[in-house]
């Protein structure tokens, strides 16, 4: 099969891009111009450059392809509503209009589980609760889904939803660069007792969900979520994290009411003086420490026969060795 990954340099798209490789097909990446393309340096994939808001790359990018995994997005607890509108609604819109152009066949968006909310509950599933929310992240991906779903309603191309949970493994150049260094200064605290649940995925079993929800055929038109199926708290994967990394796992804890009083003071200051970098607490990222966000994955494992492969210790270990190999010896 012939397919397009939008956002190929990226974590999650690089981990999809060689599994798409292994399994024979000819992948056609989409980057931008100034893309580190460090993580498809082996990988025989084609780069296509391009842009979300450039529609002519995108209908050049999906010109004789079968399927598109849209993995580019704007992925971050922190930013205007207009700018993660600009580039998950308006940017999606505009790849499938191309993708409709070319007579793609099937057309994957990565979503997130963030658009269930963070109500505290666990095993919560594809049916579980939207409830309003102030974080623009969430909305954006909300906001896409429906219209890519509208796309598919209407008969114009099929249409699968995958929405991952807390990403992780080798490869992260955001939030594990951030999380190793407060984890290596002693600096990491744990929101309350850390205690909540995460909806972990490590990235190789994420693509090889992503890469079944555009082949199984009866996917169309669903959603499902993708993570691990583990039931692991916060606590216990950073003592896992940081006994394969070799440092002190964290030891300081701060309340929830307290970290997100911080949190709303920071991100204050941040838009009173225009500040456009992230700030170093959000209340985002407290509310989502502070509350069980944990997911069944019955449905995937029925209509996909998604079973994750790499167990939480395994992947674990694969990421500090791929962080001590990349990251510790280069610096």
């Amino acid at each position: 099969m012939r397919v397009l990954v939008t956002g190929a340099n990226g974590f999650v798209g690089a981990a999809l891009c060689r599994k798409l490789v292994e399994r024979g097909d000819a992948v056609r990446g989409l980057v931008r111009r100034s893309s580190d393309l460090s993580l498809l340096a082996d990988l025989d994939v084609e780069r296509a450059v391009g842009a979300l808001d450039d529609p002519a790359s995108l209908a050049d990018a999906a010109r004789g392809v079968e399927a598109v995994y849209h993995v580019a997005g704007a992925v971050s607890d922190w930013g205007p509503l207009a700018y993660f509108r600009r580039v998950n609604v308006e940017g999606t819109g505009s790849l499938l209009r191309a993708a409709v152009r070319r007579g793609v066949g099937r057309f994957v968006y990565v979503s997130s589980a963030a658009v269930h909310s963070f109500i505290d509950a666990e095993d919560m599933d594809e049916r579980s609760p939207q409830l309003p929310t102030p974080f623009p992240y969430c909305r954006s991906k909300r906001e896409a889904e429906a219209l890519a779903l509208g796309f598919h309603r209407r008969g114009e191309v099929d249409v699968t939803i995958v929405r991952p949970g807390d990403v992780y493994g080798p490869g992260d150049r955001v939030a594990l660069l951030r999380l190793s260094k407060l984890l290596e200064s002693g600096c990491m605290a744990h929101v309350g007792r850390g205690d909540k649940l995460g909806a972990f995925t490590y990235v190789e079993n994420l693509a090889d969900g992503l890469i079944l929800a555009g082949t199984v055929e009866h996917a169309a038109g669903e959603a499902y979520v993708i993570t691990d199926g583990v039931k692991l708290t916060w606590r216990t994967y950073f003592e896992k994290l940081t006994a394969a990394l070799g440092v002190p796992p964290p030891r300081i804890s701060v309340s929830p009411a307290l970290a997100y009083a911080a949190a709303s003071m920071l991100e204050s200051v941040h838009r009173l003086f225009h500040i456009r970098r992230r700030p170093p607490l959000t209340r985002y990222l407290v509310t989502h420490l502070s509350r069980d966000f944990h997911f069944s994955i019955a449905k995937a494992r029925r209509d996909l026969g998604y079973e994750p492969r790499v167990g939480v210790d395994e992947a674990v270990r694969r990421t500090a060795e791929w962080y001590e190999r990349v990251v510790r010896r280069a610096g």
